[in-house]
């Protein structure tokens, strides 16, 4: 999950600051055109990661791999908020991490609960992200202050109610009991981030509509990409439950 009011790449942007013409502005098919590169990176690394490491042979390295990559993610999603002039090179960077880490998590994934689960979760993925940009195209759901900070107090609810979970498991207190809680949790968290993409695409519209220079295509790409990277993990969770009921 992540913390924040609209895309953490963007938040220290300031239009102004920058010398541009009309012709050197974002598109929304220059966001689109970066935002399938990514993704593309991401499925590649993560097709790659998932066929090279095996469980029964790799475990340190997997281990090992599933810290180190968000890690690196996250640090590439942070320099890119703070830098985004050089966003071309930090959303690949994390496009590699994050590939990476997903290809290891779906592996252990699939390991455990069946390989079907990573397809509905990807089908889910895309399916959810249709969804969201049909609503928002429609406006059916219309993206407003009162809308993001709903979302933004969810996704803090999220996070503390996440972090008593957490604690709960490690120490083992009652963990049986709290197996409806965590499953509370993943299908609010599924909820609040497909309705994260709605502010993704606000944020795009926004920036693009406002004549943001065309090297921001990068950092609005990303901001989308996080959060389509989020939906993914938490349908996998939600999934990987149902699967676990099912035996």
């Amino acid at each position: 999950m992540r913390i924040r009011g609209k895309n953490p790449a963007l938040r220290f942007i300031e239009q102004d600051a920058y010398g541009y013409d009309d012709s050197m502005s974002a598109t929304y098919a220059g966001v689109a055109t970066k935002t399938g590169v990514l993704l593309g990176i991401i499925a590649v690394i993560a097709l790659y990661s998932s066929y090279t490491f095996s469980f029964s042979q790799s475990m340190g390295m997997i281990i090992t791999g599933l810290i180190v990559a968000p890690i690196v993610a996250i640090i590439a999603v942070i320099i890119t908020h703070r830098r985004p002039e050089i966003a071309i090179f930090t959303t690949i960077i994390y496009a590699i991490a994050e590939g990476l880490f997903l290809g290891l998590i779906s592996t252990f994934f699939a390991y455990q609960f069946g390989g079907e689960i990573v397809q509905m979760a990807l089908l889910g993925t895309f399916g959810v992200l249709a969804g969201m940009l049909f609503l928002y195209s429609t406006g059916i759901i219309r993206v407003g202050p009162f809308f993001r900070r709903l979302m933004f107090s969810m996704l803090i609810g999220l996070l503390f109610s996440g972090l008593i979970l957490f604690v709960l498991a490690i120490t083992g207190v009652a963990r049986e009991s709290f197996y409806d809680f965590y499953v509370a949790i993943v299908v609010i968290s599924v909820i609040v981030s497909s309705l994260f993409l709605l502010i993704d695409f606000d944020t795009i519209t926004n920036y693009v509509d406002g004549g943001a220079p065309k090297e921001l295509e990068w950092a609005l790409s990303l901001g989308l990409v996080v959060t389509i990277v989020w939906i993914y993990i938490e349908l996998l969770r939600l999934f990987a439950i149902l699967a676990n009921r099912r035996r």
